[in-house]
């Protein structure tokens, strides 16, 4: 498989290429379907609606025209947090090689890499999501801890929001190298 061949940005190509090794083959590239509304911040999202309807009530009663300025954060911590979890989607590349199973995601930090080698049951579980979405949960340690909204649970780690038909070639794939590797 050629990395001009994906819908993957320029970035995003060039990340992938500098991350594998020179023998290695691509044999699937892909990247989680986007949620745009599903954010970890929806604190900030009631934050915000709360304070620019108070601001607007405000406004809208003979307040101060400067009260108009006050709306530019508060809309911003209304919308940003609905599209921010999207925008990092679209900079998660997952990759399959004749070596190994690749995740970068992309946080606010940077990247993380990701390396899954291919063992027998490299795919732990199978969890089918909403909307015909699949989560390939790979790894010998499958979930990690993750503190969201104050509370520490654990989530899950491998390829995440794949489609249905995207997954079943990636789990006939990942079960082609498992036998690869035993042989």
């Amino acid at each position: 498989m050629n990395l001009c061949d994906t819908n993957l940005s320029p970035a995003c190509q060039q990340r992938l290429k500098e991350s594998l090794f020179d023998d290695e083959q691509l044999l699937w590239v892909g990247q989680p379907v986007p949620e745009p509304w599903a954010s970890p911040a929806g604190f900030f999202v009631l934050f915000g609606a709360f304070w620019v309807s108070a601001l607007l009530y405000g406004i809208c009663r003979g307040g101060s025209p400067a009260m108009a300025f006050a709306l530019i954060p508060f809309t911003g911590m209304l919308f940003v947090p609905l599209f921010i979890n999207k925008w990092m989607q679209r900079r998660t590349i997952y990759a399959l090689t004749n070596q190994r199973a690749r995740v970068l995601r992309y946080t606010a930090l940077g990247y993380i890499s990701l390396a899954y080698v291919p063992v027998p049951d490299m795919v732990k579980s199978r969890e089918e999501l909403p909307g015909g979405l699949v989560n390939l949960v790979l790894g010998k340690n499958p979930y990690v801890a993750n503190k969201r909204g104050g509370n520490l649970k654990l989530v899950p780690e491998g390829f995440l929001n794949l489609s249905a038909e995207d997954a079943a070639v990636v789990e006939s794939l990942i079960m082609q190298l498992e036998e690869s590797q035993t042989k």
